[in-house]
């Protein structure tokens, strides 16, 4: 790792991560907020089938029957709007050194300083997944907040919301690292912005898919959001550990295979 580097690459992440963050807190607090106010009417919106289908892709499971703040609260977190900003903040971050630099005609000079090639994949992924853990920790500082500004019935469990951290923590490093990995691949961060979105919409069409067809389920498998379902988390209180499991070793195989492509490739010039 290079020191001078790291130090870089915060200060380039620094302000879109504050922004991220805030705009999560608010989000979660917003959600919070209108869970309190309308938790009646919502009760009634449970019974729309539309709904039902609707939360099953989201979260995994469908809402219904007796329901506590806690499993309302998991559609917080499986949001569109929490996956576009998380998603946007990653795709800027993984993209910014790797395929950035050559993009903009400047990794020559950047790999003329006394470092490995080695050294700045790993310095870059050091950022990229520290940065991650406020991302992840928003949602739940956003449900204290909102909270606080307006109680709800029954409080909310922050022992399984916590659960859901972890996990979208997980699918975080998932989707970071399989970023890096196919910067290493291109000279513009466009085609890897393109890919990746690809990628990650084709999981969630494949996942509504998979509650009509067999084929559609199996291949959903290998998108990452068939690996964070938070209702079932929630309602069993049982760590998802096969699901993060296949988070993580996927993370390490794409940082792998990106930092070993990345140490070997040839980086045009200027």
């Amino acid at each position: 790792m290079n020191r001078a580097i790291i130090l870089k690459t915060v200060r380039d992440t620094l302000p879109i991560l504050l922004v991220v963050c805030a705009a999560i807190v608010l989000l979660e607090t917003l959600f919070v907020c209108v869970l309190g106010q309308f938790s009646k009417e919502m009760e009634f919106i449970l019974q729309n089938p539309i709904f039902q289908r609707f939360s099953r892709v989201l979260l995994g499971s469908q809402l219904g029957g007796a329901t506590s703040s806690t499993s309302f609260l998991a559609f917080g977190f499986a949001h569109p709007l929490l996956f576009a900003l998380t998603w946007a903040f990653i795709l800027t971050n993984c993209t910014r050194v790797l395929a950035g630099e050559i993009e903009r005609g400047t990794a020559d000079l950047l790999l003329t300083l006394p470092v490995s090639r080695g050294g700045v994949f790993t310095s870059v992924s050091v950022v990229c997944v520290g940065a991650g853990i406020p991302v992840c920790i928003a949602p739940l500082v956003g449900a204290w907040v909102g909270e606080i500004v307006s109680p709800l019935d029954e409080p909310l469990v922050f022992s399984k919301l916590a659960m859901l951290a972890v996990n979208l923590y997980a699918l975080y490093l998932a989707i970071a690292c399989a970023t890096l990995c196919i910067s290493t691949l291109v000279s513009r961060r466009g085609p890897v912005v393109i890919a990746m979105i690809a990628w990650l919409l084709g999981s969630f069409l494949l996942t509504f898919l998979s509650q009509f067809f067999t084929i559609a389920d199996w291949l959903s498998m290998l998108g990452f959001v068939h690996y964070y379902r938070p209702l079932p988390v929630v309602r069993s209180g049982d760590w998802p550990i096969g699901h993060m499991a296949t988070l993580v070793v996927a993370a390490a195989a794409f940082w792998v295979t990106g930092y070993t492509l990345f140490a070997r490739r040839d980086i045009p010039a200027a």
